[in-house]
């Protein structure tokens, strides 16, 4: 950059006959410490305020003329210098400020050395951002790194190949890309620049640089440049298979037992076998090679479906008199026909026929087997319609066999929508129990008809009673299994006819006499805080304890996130079988917005929510855009509110969050400590998932900590 662009042309003018008071003056309206004294034109000298001051202490008077305080001997650069040019000048000088002269020396300015650095740092900053600019714009990838082996800074090349994002940036190179480890600390410790180095990454194929970075005479980090080199190898790779495929292809051909014949898009033949040739009776390949298959096998009829890509199979045609099978099939490549196969089967047809039929009857039979192979399965675990892949619902689920074998009454809590139905019924398929697995749901039962549906009527109990009685849900669960969904909401009244039967094993139906002894297993379930309603007098304290044998909490969705994508697959797989679609799954988009919502449905909405979608897309995937809008509305809104109220805190609440983050720490550091640093162990003995675990120990920066720590 040029020194004109950074001179303060608005500099202090002074002449041979001004005074100390005049000066002084100029000095205050300026706020300058140096002045230019000029005479028709032409530069005389500079005065600076220390050159006034010795002037003034052999002077007193301001109106001393400041002659003597001029310097002549002045340094002075060019307005159209670089500032490096100037600022060589002005250390070789040693001074502090400098002239600006024109192309005819005339005063065009001051420059001091604020100016100078002002200058030179926009310069420099200008070159950082050209540098920038053009890593950001390589097709290379490069990644910079620090002597901690911690990611400084990554170019756009690099965000792509390896799906970077800001978090990214702090990382150590060890966790995010270890397959460079090795190198870069070879290049820290030996300042060794290694290069054209070819690695091979799980997606793609690079040729690696390691740069050191030198600052000082010093190391500061070094940076890894990468050139994804995947393309060209494919290409070589396709290159070589498809000479292999060439090779095995007319091997193949040869070898079919029928003929095979195979034309481009207009029908001419490009390749056949001896198969076509023994039918047509041919002698060489030089004879049907390049001509029109209609001129060569006229019987073989030309189908519109070709044109349309469509296959033909089955065809029974005659040829020479012989009775033969044909297939047709379209060859596409980009959408485009390029040509046909045609494979004619007419040699020992009856064979055919027969070995056709057995492997029909194979197939009836595989697909027995398999149905009981199923069958077999399911009973082995009574737990396998429970998807998850966390540690807490393995441990939920190892808690419910054991509790299976037992006799005594299982309490289930857990959000509504968790699955505390199939975790019942999963118990009561491991108990053993012959009898029936039968489900009351005590919120949706009327409370005046409960009594009736638990205990049954006796005939003639009331008006409109059945004629002969009815058995309640006792007694069809009598050696079974008797699930009692959200129990909180049963009346006081019958939770003590409850409580009787759970004690004493018996009862009489509503209106009889007769007591009817049973043999049931209870499992309970509730959403809400029993021990809270027993509080407020709404639930017996008596029952709730004798309900509150076994205790199984069903974690909610939002912290079984890793069970997402598995939870997903499996409902668009049971949705596949109702229905003729082939969706094969959902986009990473999907899972990331899944991922991040607090899901007070949880599963139940989760499944709502995909089958709204699944219905809604035509393409291989879901989408966002397949999401229900009222979703989509929801997680914006609650972004937005988030927002609002971090604005919103104050002061003591902080203080408050931070007690809470210092107590969550300590907590996370002993349960590392106990594990011996085994974060699923840690993650079991927290009771949370390993990717809550995880997100945690980012959040608190404990790997630091912990490293820290150790040395």
């Amino acid at each position: 950059m040029k020194v004109e662009y950074f001179t303060t042309t608005n500099y202090a003018e002074l002449s041979n006959k001004s005074t100390i008071r005049e000066t002084l003056e100029t000095f205050l309206e300026k706020r300058v410490d140096i002045a230019c004294v000029i005479e028709d034109g032409e530069l005389v000298g500079i005065v600076t305020k220390y050159s006034l001051y010795r002037l003034l202490l052999n002077h007193p008077s301001l109106n001393q003329p400041i002659h003597p305080a001029i310097k002549r001997n002045v340094i002075t650069i060019q307005k159209d210098m670089t500032l490096y040019e100037a600022k060589d000048i002005m250390i070789d000088g040693k001074v502090s400020h400098a002239v600006v002269l024109t192309e005819t020396n005339q005063v065009f300015g001051i420059m001091s050395k604020s100016d100078l650095i002002r200058g030179i740092m926009s310069e420099v900053q200008n070159l950082a951002d050209r540098m920038k600019s053009l890593l950001e714009h390589l097709q290379d990838a490069v990644i910079s790194i620090d002597k901690s082996l911690r990611i400084t800074t990554f170019n756009r090349a690099a965000r792509q190949l390896f799906q970077f994002d800001q978090s990214t940036i702090g990382k150590s190179i060890r966790t995010v890309l270890p397959t460079f480890t090795n190198e870069l600390m070879h290049s820290l410790t030996t300042g060794e620049t290694i290069e054209a180095k070819r690695i091979s990454l799980p997606k793609s194929k690079v040729i690696a640089s390691f740069i050191p970075i030198w600052q000082l005479s010093q190391i500061t980090g070094a940076m890894v440049v990468l050139k994804d080199v995947t393309s060209f190898e494919s290409i070589a790779s396709e290159l070589e298979s498809t000479k292999k495929l060439k090779k095995i292809l007319d091997s193949a051909i040869e070898f079919a037992y029928d003929g095979v014949v195979i034309t481009d898009y207009v029908g001419n033949i490009t390749m056949a076998n001896e198969g076509f040739l023994d039918l047509y009776e041919f002698k060489s390949y030089e004879q049907i090679i390049g001509k029109k298959i209609s001129e060569i096998a006229p019987e073989i009829p030309f189908h519109k479906s070709l044109e349309e890509k469509k296959a033909v199979k089955g065809e029974v045609i005659k040829i020479n008199g012989k009775p033969c099978i044909l297939t047709q099939s379209p060859i596409i490549q980009n959408d485009e026909l390029i040509g046909a196969i045609y494979k004619i089967i007419f040699r020992q047809l009856d064979v055919w026929k027969d070995l056709l039929m057995r492997i029909e009857q194979l197939e009836n039979e595989l697909t027995y087997y398999r149905g009981e192979l199923m069958k077999i399965t399911g009973k082995d675990d009574p737990f396998a319609h429970i998807i998850s892949l966390t540690p807490g619902m393995d441990k939920l689920k190892k808690e419910a066999h054991i509790a299976a074998q037992s006799f005594s009454t299982v309490l289930i809590t857990g959000e509504s929508g968790t699955g505390k139905e199939l975790i019942a019924e999963g118990i009561h398929n491991a108990s053993g129990r012959p009898g029936a697995f039968i489900k009351v749901n005590c919120a949706a039962i009327p409370h005046e008809l409960l009594e009736s549906e638990f205990f049954g009527y006796a005939d003639g109990a009331f008006t409109g009673a059945r004629k002969g009685g009815k058995p309640g849900k006792f007694e069809l669960a009598h050696l079974g299994t008797l699930f009692l969904d959200e129990i909180g909401d049963m009346p006081l009244q019958l939770q003590a006819k409850l409580l009787r039967v759970l004690q004493e094993k018996e009862f009489e139906r509503i209106g009889g006499t007769k007591t009817i002894h049973v043999d049931v297993r209870i499992i309970a379930a509730t959403n809400k805080d029993l021990w809270q309603l027993v509080q407020e007098g709404k639930f017996r304290e008596d029952l709730f304890y004798r309900i509150n044998v076994i205790h199984l909490h069903i974690p909610p969705l939002r912290d079984r996130l890793d069970d997402i994508p598995i939870l997903c697959e499996h409902f668009i797989r049971k949705m596949n079988k109702k229905t003729k679609k082939t969706i094969l799954g959902v986009t990473p988009e999907v899972i990331q917005l899944f991922q991040s919502f607090h899901w007070p449905g949880n599963i139940r909405q989760l499944e709502n929510i995909i089958e709204r979608a699944f219905h809604f897309c035509h393409t291989s995937y879901i989408d966002v855009e397949h999401l229900p809008e009222n979703f989509l509305a929801t997680i914006k809104t609650n972004s937005a509110s988030n927002i609002a109220n971090r604005k919103t805190v104050n002061k003591s609440r902080w203080n408050r969050q931070e007690q809470i983050n210092d107590t969550e720490r300590k907590i996370i550091l002993e349960a590392l400590e106990r594990a011996d640093g085994n974060k699923t162990k840690a993650a079991e003995i927290l009771g949370i998932s390993r990717s809550t675990l995880y997100k945690k120990i980012q959040k608190y920066r404990i790997k630091e900590i912990l490293r820290f720590t150790s040395r």
